[in-house]
């Protein structure tokens, strides 16, 4: 594989000479503010300068600068732009009082520029067909966190004859590129990929590299995550985040007391919340979004174990009471209503609502129906929505999946508006708040995060958020 690092074997003594140059350039330079201004009037990306610590002394700063540059690696779609010839090309290109540099910097400035154009020629002849495969602006780059969340969004074929093109980017890694037609006749050059492992970190180093090398003018997530069940989000709902924030993240503070001759440790966090929001142009359209995306689902919707659960009570208690109709295993609307059959009763004895040695209701169970047709005054209450629901809301980042039954009931006291949790979202929002382009997260709810978390609704979930994802970036 070619080396795309152009400066990695740069000899030391151009290096020391290079680091020279940097302190006369930037010595009398007034604080941070004056760096990064002439740092992005080269042409360096706000991404690189992100990258850099500024809290250092000067020297120290300069040192860290120089590394950067040295192995830093030029892009296929940018294999023309490195940030060290850029900014010696804007400094020789200035009028000498400008910047305190003597002739030796001068000549290190264009032996270098020389040194690094050189490699990229070597570059483009290794590889000609790689450089122009991205010559088109991209629009839109989708970032999921899983594997499985990255299929759906491939086979989701809105519009006919679209496919799937297969990159790689400067570290090898695979992405995808489509290309969507909009409502307004334009063409959209859509980029997918996922990182190696999920969680922030993997995620924030992915995004924050194709980003620069990709130039998308948006940043998005799709993919799943648990639903806030007291808030009426039900399983197979979409949650577009409105704002989007990370939960475990802040100070710890350790106490230690004695009890019972015991050292006991407790913890208190002090929160730092950030936000990273929706477009308000972007929410307002939403909240009226045409409904005819529903028509390019594919995979089939599950019902709800609940929903399956309480057919079979209601069933086996209209049996138990007028024996002439059906028996629930034998009822025509058995394999539709309730497919999972065996799990439905398993699930059903552990709540001892069925009897252990038949599939006969218990005491408890007859109760419990009884009082849900005296309050709802008909028997199928518990019927699944047909389709999903478009959820505008706060979504919660946490580092940790999420297993706790009143999870939601603690976070709520940090934010009372929150509506489903997950593990990448906030990455997404720093990265695109840093990178100064709109993010929008679209989330498939395929659990409570509770007792009952289970993969029954991810499929679903996982299509759902990106068939909205890419009907939304068609029709804006």
């Amino acid at each position: 594989m070619p080396n795309t690092r152009i400066f990695s074997d740069l000899p030391q003594d151009d290096l020391i000479q290079l680091e020279k140059l940097l302190e006369n350039l930037l010595i009398d330079v007034n604080g941070i503010s004056g760096i990064k201004a002439i740092l992005r009037n080269t042409g360096i990306d706000n991404y690189f300068i992100a990258s850099l610590y500024f809290n250092s002394n000067i020297n120290e700063f300069i040192t860290i600068l120089a590394s950067k540059f040295k192995v830093y690696a030029v892009s296929n779609q940018r294999l023309y732009h490195h940030p060290l010839i850029a900014l010696l090309e804007y400094v020789l290109k200035q009028p000498e009082k400008y910047y305190n540099l003597e002739d030796t910097d001068i000549e290190i400035a264009k032996k270098i520029i020389s040194i690094g154009k050189g490699r990229i020629e070597e570059l483009k002849r290794e590889r000609p067909t790689t450089v122009t495969s991205l010559s088109s602006a991209i629009d839109i780059l989708i970032i999921t966190a899983l594997k499985d969340e990255l299929d759906a969004l491939k086979k989701c074929n809105n519009q006919p004859g679209n496919t799937w093109q297969e990159l790689k980017d400067s570290l090898g890694y695979p992405y995808y590129k489509t290309t969507l037609s909009h409502k307004n006749g334009t063409q959209l050059n859509i980029v997918a990929a996922r990182p190696p492992e999920m969680g922030e970190n993997y995620t924030n180093n992915l995004a924050t590299r194709l980003i620069y090398e990709l130039k998308p003018s948006c940043l998005a997530m799709t993919g799943v995550c648990a639903g806030n069940k007291e808030k009426k989000v039900f399983l197979g709902d979409l949650i577009v985040a409105k704002e989007v924030f990370k939960f475990d993240y802040g100070k710890l503070v350790a106490d230690y007391k004695l009890i019972d001759n015991q050292q006991i440790r407790f913890e208190e966090i002090f929160h730092d919340i950030r936000t990273y929001n929706l477009k308000p142009l972007w929410k307002f359209t939403i909240q009226d979004f045409p409904k005819d995306w529903l028509n390019t689902i594919q995979t089939p919707r599950p019902k709800s174990y609940y929903h399956q659960e309480r057919w079979l009570l209601n069933k086996l208690y209209d049996y138990q009471q007028q024996p002439e109709n059906y028996p629930p295993q034998y009822h025509p609307e058995r394999p539709t209503e309730c497919p999972d059959w065996r799990e439905v009763i398993q699930r059903l004895r552990k709540q001892e609502l069925l009897k252990t040695d038949s599939v006969e209701l218990t005491e408890k169970a007859l109760k419990e129906i009884n009082n849900e047709r005296l309050e709802y005054l008909e028997n199928q209450h518990y019927k699944d929505p047909l389709n999903p629901k478009i959820r505008i809301g706060v979504i919660a980042t946490t580092s940790k999946v999420q297993k706790d039954p009143q999870f939601f009931q603690r976070i709520e006291k940090l934010q009372r508006k929150i509506l489903g949790v997950e593990m990448e979202g906030a990455a997404i929002g720093a990265v695109g708040e840093i990178s100064e382009i709109p993010i929008i997260i679209v989330k498939g709810v395929q659990d409570y995060a509770d007792y009952d978390k289970n993969d029954q609704f991810r499929q679903y979930a996982a299509e759902v958020s990106a068939r909205f994802l890419l009907a939304f970036f068609t029709t804006i």
